[in-house]
């Protein structure tokens, strides 16, 4: 009968080799990290990136526990409205990352913040009736059956779990110094949140929500925009056999802290590719909107929401029905703008701006 996994409390213990490779690769991650905040900052579209980069993540991290919807089908629901589970798990994580940075001014990063976060991630969606915005009081596993016996996984019994998370809190209010970054920290933060599997359900997306909350309150970010969860999902087994490599008596922290510093270094590459063709298609756009006299704020708005109706943007632009209307055919015009059938309310489309963002 297999048994439920009780990990050892935080801080881990490296040896020096290990502790040096590390913070050398640690070093190389800030230095990317560095590099894509400066560009963020500069943006002339700093807010409208804001929303892409945390609509995107949302679509990403909800992948990896089997959500099907895509980021076109996401923003496609903000102009109709409609809604299956899988855009409403989408929406909710976005939710979370917005009221997790916004509580950030008032709430330290502890079991409080958690609840709070974990209610908005079920809501309305799977996992709803589990408990949300409660830790778990009987036994949850990881497996391909609901039989126990099938697990790969068992997670500490349920009445450990607020001792383990005890010792999580202080770790992350860094009351203990290990000499890791906290790009390193962020891995084994995220590595003992989910072994410690807290909730009956939602653990994954929480776990990753915490990242970047962590990373954020410790100044590594300006703003809830770099996440990793594309490069987690694009390596998904890899993620979480490493992780599973975790929950033993000889846990192989090293391998997960270099994967996950690795796996950040590559997100700021694909982050800053992305940056520079969104910029460039901006400033395309921007130009010809001024030959034609079209309000630069047109194309702000299109560049928050990339499927937009008329409507939309006679709202954010502050113009006429008929005025918005002129401003989007001129925008058609391009070749980049792409009406469909409908006789009434047309939904357009930017197709180049979500191809940037995959």
């Amino acid at each position: 009968m297999k048994k439920a996994f009780n990990p050892d409390f935080l801080p881990i213990r490296l040896d020096d080799q290990s502790l040096i490779d590390i913070l050398r690769r640690e070093s190389d991650a800030r230095a990317k990290l560095e590099r894509f905040n400066s560009m963020l900052e500069r943006s002339i579209i700093r807010e409208e990136l804001l929303m892409l980069f945390s609509l995107d993540e949302s679509v990403q991290s909800t992948k990896i526990e089997g959500t099907q919807a895509t980021f076109s089908e996401v923003v496609e629901s903000e102009m109709t409205g409609k809604k299956n589970v899988d855009i409403q798990e989408v929406d909710n994580y976005v939710e979370a990352i917005r009221q997790g940075f916004n509580l950030l001014a008032s709430i330290p990063i502890r079991t409080r913040l958690f609840h709070r976060l974990h209610k908005i991630i079920l809501n309305n969606a799977r996992g709803q009736n589990r408990s949300p915005g409660n830790y778990r009081k009987i036994q949850n596993f990881i497996g391909p059956s609901n039989k126990i016996e099938d697990a790969r996984y068992i997670p500490p019994e349920p009445q450990n779990v607020e001792r383990l998370i005890g010792n999580l809190e202080r770790y992350i209010n860094n009351e203990y110094d290990d000499h890791l970054g906290y790009i390193a920290r962020a891995a084994v933060i995220h590595g003992q949140f989910e072994t410690i599997h807290p909730y009956l359900d939602g653990n994954g997306r929480l776990g990753r929500i915490i990242i970047i909350l962590y990373l954020v309150n410790n100044n590594i970010l300006t703003s809830p925009t770099f996440f990793i969860s594309e490069e987690l999902e694009w390596s998904k087994f890899k993620y979480y056999g490493l992780l599973n490599n975790l929950r033993n008596d000889e846990p192989q922290w090293r391998e997960w802290i270099l994967y996950f510093i690795e796996s950040t270094i590559k997100q700021a590459n694909h982050y800053i590719e992305k940056l520079e063709k969104i910029e460039a298609l901006y400033k395309e756009l921007v130009e010809y909107a001024n030959q034609k006299n079209i309000k630069k704020r047109t194309v702000n708005a299109i560049f928050k929401k990339p499927f937009f109706t008329v409507k939309y943007i006679q709202k954010e632009v502050g113009v006429s029905y008929n005025t918005a209307k002129r401003y989007i055919d001129g925008l058609v015009e391009t070749g980049r703008i792409y009406p469909d059938d409908k006789k009434k309310n047309k939904i357009y489309r930017f197709y180049d701006l979500i191809d940037a963002m995959r």
